[in-house]
């Protein structure tokens, strides 16, 4: 039993290490008009696979998928460059970042905490009428990243609001479903729906919905 623990726990810190090896940085190259969520050039992010470094949620998942691949060693086949891509919002394309990998010299894993941005009274009804809110119900094992049995994560379309970007991203399509007063037709509970993280070892499962203000 020693031994297989062991194992274990050699496994589970080489993982983590490799977790923890890269981070991306990025930076606001442009902002066409106004940002609603207030970027302006020369706004800089820390970014990896789970920290979203404050990055506003739309832009957030229009680069998530480049951010992945190069935070776990990979590169774009459509660069010239092995470490690094330009991205854009997908409001128009108001803002511009360049994303850049770099060697995560802590070690540690980056995780930052950022103020929500009240995003009422700018021209979006839906978020002036209802709020959405993440509960985590079950988790198989530990999430690498924190979040525990219980908790309750308010999000929006912009305000990632502390959430790992893996899950955030896996949920910010259905953002929008409820927000438009929908369900997905296979949800069991209107305005309403359940699924898990894409951690399948960890397996942390989550409600999803979407509530009137007060």
């Amino acid at each position: 039993m020693s031994e297989n623990t062991d194992d274990f726990n050699e496994w589970a810190a080489s993982v983590i290490k490799a977790e923890n090896r890269f981070c991306q940085k990025a930076v606001v190259t442009g902002v066409s008009g106004i940002c609603p969520f207030g970027h302006c050039a020369g706004d800089s992010f820390t970014l990896t696979a789970l920290n979203a470094g404050g990055m506003c949620g739309a832009l957030l998942t229009a680069v998530i998928p480049e951010i992945v691949a190069l935070h776990y060693g990979g590169s774009l086949v459509w660069e010239n460059r092995k470490d690094g891509f330009t991205g854009c919002c997908p409001e128009g394309g108001r803002v511009t970042v360049e994303v850049q990998r770099q060697e995560n010299s802590s070690g540690e894993m980056v995780r930052e905490d950022f103020a929500w941005r009240d995003m009422t009274g700018k021209g979006y009804p839906a978020l002036d009428n209802y709020r959405v809110f993440v509960d985590v119900e079950h988790i198989e094992g530990t999430c690498m990243w924190g979040h525990s049995v219980g908790d309750r994560i308010e999000i929006d379309p912009f305000n990632v609001n502390g959430m790992c970007c893996l899950l955030y991203n896996q949920l910010y399509p259905y953002l929008h479903v409820l927000l438009s007063g929908k369900t997905p037709p296979w949800a069991a509970r209107e305005h309403s729906f359940a699924g898990e993280c894409p951690d399948t070892f960890n397996r942390l499962s989550f409600r999803l919905s979407v509530e009137p203000r007060c």
